[in-house]
C-alpha cells in the first residue's frame, strides 16, 4: 500500500459536511504525502495532514474519524478499511511529526526572540548603570542654566511653603551680607533664608536658593563658622551637585525634557519632594569644602570657621545633628580644609557681634 511522493492509495470512505446528507455520502479518495483528495462534486478542500485532526472511534474503535476545518464548515471522513486507516495513519503521524518540528524551531526561535526582548535591554541596562556617571554628566552640561534656576524658583517656591521663614532674624542681614560677596559673578540670582526649626542644619536647591535653620545658628559660636557652612553651601550650588543628583534619579523623558529647557512645574515639584533624600558623594563634599574654603581666603575670610564646625557637630557622638547625616564630615576632609591655609596666614575677625546675632534655636 506504499504510494510514490505524488501518487496516492485508492480507498473509500464516508464524507459528512456542508451541503451533505444527515448520514453522509460514500467518496473515493486517496493519500499521498501530498495530502487526501477527495473524489467529489463540488470538490472539497482539505487542508495538507499536518491541519488534518483524526481520532479512532466506532464500535470497539474500529473507525478512524479525519475531520477538518473549511470556509463553507466543518468536514469529517470515516473510514472502516483496515488498509486504508494504515495508510492514512502513516501520512497523519508523518504530518504531525513535522508540526511537532516546527513547533520545537518555533519555541526555539521564541527562546531566542526573549533572550533578545529580555537580554538586549539587561545588557542596555548594564551598559548604562555602568556609563551613569558619564551621562548624567553630559546631561547635566547641557541643561541651560535658565532652565535649572526656573524650576528651582518652582521647587522651592513648593518647599517654602512648608517652612517656618523668619523674616527678622537678627543674622538675617549678615547672612544675605556674606552671601552676595561669596557668590560675586555667579549666573545664579541667590536668595537667603532663615527657617524657624531647632535641628542644627542648612541646605541648597538648585538655582540659588539657601536655607539656614535657626538652630545651626544658635550652635555656631562665630561669624567664621557660619561663613564656612554657607560657603561650602554655594559651592554645592555652583558646581550644579544638587541638580546632578536629582538629574541621576531622574528619568529618560525628564532628562531629556531638562536638556531641551521644556520641564515643568511637574519637575518642580519632584525636585521638592526629593530634596531630603538628596545626598551627596565624598568627592562632591570634598569638592565644595575646598571650593568654598578657597572663596572664603579670596575675601579674607578665615576657612577654618568651616572645619571646626563641623569638627564640634562630629564630636556630638550618636546624638548626630541634621546637617552632618546630609553633609558627613570625616577628619581627613577637615584636616584637608585646614592644610589648605598657609602656614602663619592670619584673617580678620569679620565684622559681626555674633553672640548678639546668633538668637535661639
Amino acid at each position: 500500500m506504499s504510494d510514490a511522493a505524488g501518487i496516492g492509495s485508492r480507498f473509500r470512505g464516508r464524507l459528512f459536511g456542508p451541503g451533505l446528507a444527515s448520514d453522509g455520502v460514500e467518496v473515493p479518495f486517496s493519500a499521498s504525502a501530498l495530502g487526501l483528495a477527495i473524489d467529489h462534486e463540488p470538490p472539497v478542500d482539505v487542508p495538507s495532514w499536518s491541519g488534518v485532526r483524526w481520532r479512532n472511534g466506532g464500535f470497539n474503535n474500529s473507525q478512524l474519524f479525519l475531520e477538518w476545518p473549511s470556509d463553507a464548515g466543518g468536514y469529517s471522513l470515516t473510514v472502516s478499511d483496515e488498509s486504508a486507516k494504515a495508510a492514512l495513519l502513516t501520512h497523519l503521524k508523518a504530518g504531525q511529526q513535522h508540526v511537532h518540528t516546527v513547533s520545537r524551531g518555533t519555541r526555539r526561535a521564541s527562546i531566542g526572540l526573549l533572550i533578545t526582548l529580555v537580554g538586549v535591554p539587561l545588557l542596555l541596562l548594564g551598559l548604562f548603570l555602568s556609563q551613569t556617571d558619564r551621562i548624567v554628566d553630559w546631561a547635566v552640561s547641557r541643561i541651560p542654566v535658565d532652565t535649572e534656576i526656573k524650576l528651582g524658583r518652582q521647587a522651592f517656591a513648593q518647599h517654602k511653603a512648608t517652612l517656618s521663614i523668619e523674616d527678622d532674624h537678627p543674622a538675617l542681614p549678615m547672612l544675605r551680607e556674606l552671601g552676595r560677596k561669596l557668590t560675586q559673578g555667579s549666573p545664579y540670582p541667590y536668595e537667603f533664608y532663615i527657617a524657624k526649626d531647632a535641628t542644627v542644619n542648612a541646605f541648597a536647591m538648585p538655582g540659588g536658593f539657601v536655607v539656614f535653620h535657626s538652630g545651626l545658628l544658635a550652635k555656631a559660636d562665630s561669624a567664621e563658622e557660619v561663613a564656612g557652612v554657607l560657603a561650602h553651601e554655594i559651592q554645592h550650588v555652583e558646581r550644579r551637585h544638587g541638580l546632578r543628583g536629582l538629574v541621576h534619579s531622574a528619568g529618560w523623558q525628564v532628562i531629556l525634557s531638562l536638556v531641551l529647557g521644556e520641564a515643568g512645574a511637574s519637575m518642580a515639584g519632584t525636585w521638592a519632594a526629593n530634596l531630603g533624600a538628596l545626598q551627596f558623594s565624598r568627592s562632591q563634599e570634598s569638592e565644595a569644602d575646598a571650593l568654598g574654603a578657597t572663596r572664603l581666603m579670596t575675601f579674607q575670610i578665615d576657612p577654618r570657621g568651616m572645619a571646626t564646625f563641623f569638627r564640634k557637630l562630629a564630636s556630638e557622638g550618636s546624638n548626630v545633628p541634621t546637617l552632618l547625616s546630609s553633609h558627613p564630615a570625616s577628619e581627613d576632609r577637615l584636616r584637608a580644609v585646614e592644610a589648605m591655609v598657609p602656614a602663619g596666614t592670619t584673617f580678620p575677625a569679620l565684622p559681626y557681634d555674633y553672640a548678639r546675632l546668633k538668637g535661639s534655636p
